[in-house]
């Protein structure tokens, strides 16, 4: 349900910046979205104990899945607009703090500011803020897997 969140965070800068004005790029942002559930639904349905928890289990992902498929009915014609880089940059600053917990989550900062970056009309300050939230979601990033590595071979 946590990925739920962020992912509803993205959709939304994604909405609001005008990206899902076309069909491929909402349909690449549901694709991607919904590996999440469905490797949910895999590792629950293989430890799940007892009915009650397979029934719990089952409900987080059914609505996980649900709110992966929200792009889908958002396709809009609103083209991005000069403001699509800096809503995009909120998005991913939001998200950042949240990679200090749980590292993984990194990866949305890091797609909102690659998206951000792809903007026509990205303003100076927006351009660097963009790629200082890059380099540091990267660093999260990287600092997690090293650490990991670490875990793994010690």
């Amino acid at each position: 349900m946590a990925f739920s969140f962020i992912n509803a965070i993205v959709q939304a800068c994604c909405y609001f910046s005008g990206q899902y004005v076309q069909a491929s790029f909402s349909q690449k942002h549901v694709t991607i979205s919904l590996l999440i559930p469905v490797a949910a639904l895999v590792g629950f349905i293989t430890q799940y104990e007892f009915f009650a928890q397979f029934v719990l289990y089952l409900g987080a992902v059914v609505l996980s899945v649900g709110m992966a498929l929200i792009p889908m009915p958002l396709t809009n014609k609103k083209p991005p607009s000069r403001l699509s880089a800096l809503i995009l940059l909120t998005g991913a600053i939001v998200i950042l703090p949240l990679s200090i917990i749980v590292a993984p989550i990194s990866l949305f900062s890091i797609a909102l500011c690659h998206i951000g970056l792809k903007q026509t009309q990205v303003p100076p300050f927006a351009k660097f803020a963009t790629v200082l939230t890059l380099l540091t979601s990267y660093g999260l990033l990287f600092y997690w897997l090293y650490q990991l590595m670490n875990q793994v071979a010690g």
